[in-house]
C-alpha cells in the first residue's frame, strides 16, 4: 500500500501542476501554487520516508502518505466549488484611492517604526524551540504591515506611475527585500507572490510555461538549501562561487534523502500519535496557535498565557509513546496539524481554504476589488506555509492580514455603492 499511497500523491501533484501550465493564467491561483508547495517540498521528503522511515511502522508510512494526498487533493476539490454570490458582493468594496493612498502612508510609517524598534532590540529565545520571546515578537508582528503597503503601492505605481507612487513602493518594499537577502525563504515567496500577482492584474503580464516549469524546479531544489545556509546563499550567487552553490544542493539533497531531519516524519509521529490515543484537538490546536501569536506573555505572565492553551499532544508525549524529539527548527507540517485536529477529515481544511482563495481570485480579477487584490497577495505566501509549518501558522497570519486590510478598506471606502451589490 505504501507504493499504491505514493503514486496517488504523485499523480495528484502531476494534476495540479498540470491544470495550471495547461492555461498559464492559472499560476496564481490554489490549486497551482499548492501543487506546486506539494512537489517541491513534500515529495522528496516522502521519497526520503519510504527509504528511512527510522522509528515509523509501516503503517504509519502509509497513513502520512494517504493523509497527504487527501490533502492534496482537497485543494482542488475545495476551489472548483461554486462560488457564493452574497460573499462576492460583500468582498467588492469600492474605494476612494485618495484615502486608499493615506491608509498606506500610515501603514508604512508604522511598519517603518516598528522595524527601527526591532533593529535596536536584543533578540530573546525561548529555551525550547529558539522560538522569539520578549518586546522583539510584538515589534516583528506590528512591522509586518508594511508588506500590505507594498502591495498597496506597487498596485498603485503600475495603474499611475507617478513620483509619489514609485518613491512609496521603493521605501515600502525595501524591508521584505532585505530579509530576502538575509535568506528567509516565506519573504521570498511574499515578494515574488505581490510582484507577480500585481503584474498579473494590471498587465495580465505571465511568464512563459518554461519559465514556470524551470522554478518549480528550482524551488524543489533551492527551497532546502535557503533553509540550510539563509543569506550566505546570495553572497555565494553575487560573488559567483557556483561550484560552491552546485556543491551545497547536493550536500543538502543527500541529507534529505538520508532522512536525518524529516518534517514528513514529524507528520507521520503527530498523526499516529493521535491514531493511537484517539486524542483529536477539533481545533483547539489552532486556538493554541492564536494564543501563542497573539497573547502577550510578558504583558499577562507566561503562566496564564499557558493556563489558555489545550496542548493535547505536546512533546513529551511523543517522547513517551516513541522516544523521539522533534528536532528544533522543523515542523509538523499542515498534513500533521490537520489530522491531529479532525483525523482523515482534517484534509477538508485545505478545501475550505481553497473555497476562500476561489471567491478573492473571482472579486480581484473579474470584479476589480482592491480590498480583495490585497488580502489575496497577503493570504497566498501564508497558504504555502500553513503547508510546510501547519494549518495553525496560516490561522495566525490570515487574521493579521484580514485584520488589517479591513481596517484599510474601513477608512478608505467610497460613499457611493457598487454597481454589483
Amino acid at each position: 500500500m505504501i507504493e499504491i499511497y505514493r503514486d496517488l500523491l504523485i499523480v495528484t501533484c502531476i494534476g495540479l501542476l498540470s491544470w495550471g501550465i495547461i492555461r498559464i493564467e492559472r499560476i496564481y491561483q490554489y490549486p497551482f501554487f499548492m501543487g506546486s508547495m506539494f512537489t517541491s517540498f513534500i515529495l522528496p521528503q516522502a521519497f526520503a520516508l519510504i527509504d528511512q522511515p527510522g522509528i515509523l511502522t509501516p503503517k504509519a508510512v502509509e497513513n502520512v502518505l494517504f493523509v497527504s494526498f487527501l490533502c492534496a487533493a482537497a485543494c482542488w476539490i475545495g476551489y472548483a466549488s461554486k462560488p457564493n454570490r452574497k460573499w462576492l458582493a460583500k468582498l467588492n468594496i469600492v474605494i476612494d484611492e485618495r484615502k486608499l493612498f493615506q491608509a498606506g502612508i500610515v501603514l508604512m510609517i508604522q511598519g517603518l517604526f516598528f522595524n527601527f524598534l526591532l533593529s535596536r532590540t536584543t533578540i530573546q529565545l525561548a529555551e525550547t524551540g529558539g522560538t522569539w520571546q520578549g518586546p522583539s515578537t510584538i515589534y516583528l508582528f506590528f512591522s509586518q504591515v508594511i508588506n500590505i503597503a507594498f502591495g498597496l503601492f506597487l498596485l498603485q505605481s503600475l495603474k499611475h506611475p507617478k513620483i509619489i507612487n514609485l518613491i512609496c513602493t521603493a521605501i515600502s518594499g525595501w524591508p521584505l527585500l532585505s530579509t530576502v537577502l538575509g535568506g528567509r525563504r516565506q519573504p521570498m515567496m511574499t515578494l515574488i507572490v505581490i510582484i507577480g500577482f500585481s503584474l498579473w492584474l494590471v498587465y495580465r503580464f505571465l511568464p512563459p510555461r518554461l519559465v514556470i516549469i524551470a522554478a518549480i524546479f528550482m524551488m524543489t531544489v533551492l527551497l532546502p538549501v535557503f533553509g540550510a545556509i539563509r543569506g550566505d546563499f546570495w553572497n555565494l550567487v553575487l560573488t559567483g562561487n557556483w561550484e560552491k552553490v552546485f556543491s551545497l544542493v547536493q550536500d543538502v539533497f543527500e541529507t534529505q534523502q538520508k532522512g536525518e531531519i524529516l518534517e514528513l516524519r514529524n507528520a507521520a509521529v503527530f498523526i499516529d500519535a493521535s491514531d493511537k490515543t484517539g486524542m483529536y484537538g477539533y481545533g483547539t490546536g489552532w486556538w493554541d496557535s492564536i494564543v501563542f501569536q497573539y497573547v502577550p506573555g510578558q504583558i499577562v505572565g507566561y503562566d496564564f498565557k499557558r493556563s489558555l492553551q489545550f496542548n493535547l499532544i505536546t512533546q513529551e508525549t511523543l517522547e513517551k509513546l516513541y522516544g523521539y524529539t522533534i528536532p528544533n527548527g522543523s515542523t509538523s507540517t499542515g498534513i500533521g496539524d490537520s489530522f491531529t485536529e479532525f483525523s482523515y477529515l482534517g484534509c477538508l481544511t485545505f478545501a475550505v481554504i481553497g473555497y476562500i482563495f476561489k471567491h478573492l481570485w473571482i472579486s480581484a480579477v473579474y470584479q476589480k476589488s482592491i480590498f480583495s487584490m490585497l488580502l489575496y497577495m497577503g493570504l497566498i505566501s501564508p497558504a504555502m506555509v500553513g503547508l510546510t509549518h501547519g494549518i495553525g501558522r496560516f490561522v495566525q497570519e490570515a487574521i493579521f492580514q484580514v485584520s488589517f486590510v479591513i481596517l484599510v478598506a474601513y477608512y478608505s471606502r467610497a460613499k457611493y455603492k457598487s454597481q454589483y451589490i
